[in-house]
């Protein structure tokens, strides 16, 4: 009677062939490396262009909540004032995302007539925390926030 299964072992080419050359169980780590660092590459550059966008939409916020806040001085100073305090306060509401002290607000007058007058409410922000990466912008780089709103006479 004949056996099915041989006592020797098939030829076996990687067991034979001995030495750095014919092995393969460094590679799996080599190309874990190549697509770690490109992983995390990408998973970093999202999440710093995440805060970044988080604190464009921050800006705004500030911008708008100060120009609403200004429409009920009656002076021009006290407008600026109101609108000033308003923004101050939105970024620090917001203060482990924005640097409160790194902003700049502006409240002026843009355009007047007969009627009333058009004023603006600008803020410039520069910080450069989450900058890390030299393919995404810094929050320095791109333009002031604004908001504008129109105070008309009640008297005309």
């Amino acid at each position: 009677m004949q056996k099915k299964f041989p006592d020797r072992r098939p030829f076996d080419k990687g067991r034979r062939l001995k030495g750095f050359a014919r092995s393969e169980t460094g590679s799996v780590a080599i190309e874990f490396v190549a697509v770690a660092v490109l992983f995390l590459t990408i998973l970093f550059g999202l999440l710093t262009y995440g805060f970044q966008f988080a604190t464009r939409i921050a800006l705004s916020y500030a911008a708008a909540e100060a120009s609403r806040a200004a429409l009920a001085g009656l002076t021009e100073n006290e407008r600026i004032s109101l609108a000033t305090e308003a923004a101050q306060a939105v970024l620090t509401a917001y203060a482990p995302l924005i640097d409160a002290d790194a902003a700049d607000i502006s409240v002026e007058t843009v355009a007047s007539d007969s009627s009333g007058r058009t004023m603006e409410v600008s803020l410039t922000y520069s910080d450069t925390r989450f900058s890390n990466y030299p393919f995404i912008p810094s929050i320095g780089s791109t333009p002031a926030v604004s908001a504008r709103f129109y105070i008309s006479d009640p008297s005309s």
